[in-house]
């Protein structure tokens, strides 16, 4: 009498089990999205220290065409033909004396200042604060 009684067993995840992997997903998650933030921020200040020096070298190439003496129009001209900085992102150039240059520009939405000193050969990068 009992033996013609089938055992139906169940199959798949309890409701408990799927909440506890949810769970888990969930705190795994968490503990990845301030490590991935970190990650996007190193990538952002590396292509802003990476686009100073293409505008730096460009700079320098203007200045090495025009006997020794940075000239506005040129420098902003050779940025955008010898770099991917496009004339939007330039947000100003000013010269101090034949040897000094300053430009600011944006990168990914944000501003930087980079002063670049002919005599010596350097460039500082300095963001602008928020």
């Amino acid at each position: 009498m009992f033996r013609n009684k089938l055992v139906h067993k169940k199959k798949g995840f309890t409701l408990i089990e799927l909440m506890i992997v949810i769970s888990i997903l969930l705190i795994l998650i968490g503990f990845m999205i301030p490590k991935f933030s970190a990650y996007m921020d190193k990538a952002k200040n590396i292509k802003a220290v990476n686009t100073a020096k293409q505008i730096q070298t460009a700079a320098m190439a203007s200045y090495g065409d025009n006997n020794g003496k940075f000239v506005i129009n040129d420098v902003t001209s050779t940025i955008t033909t010898l770099t991917t900085v496009v004339s939007d992102d330039i947000v100003s150039t000013t010269i101090d004396g034949d040897q000094v240059l300053k430009i600011n520009y944006n990168v990914d939405g944000k501003n930087y200042t980079i002063d670049i000193d002919a005599a010596a050969n350097t460039y500082e990068l300095t963001p602008e604060a928020e």
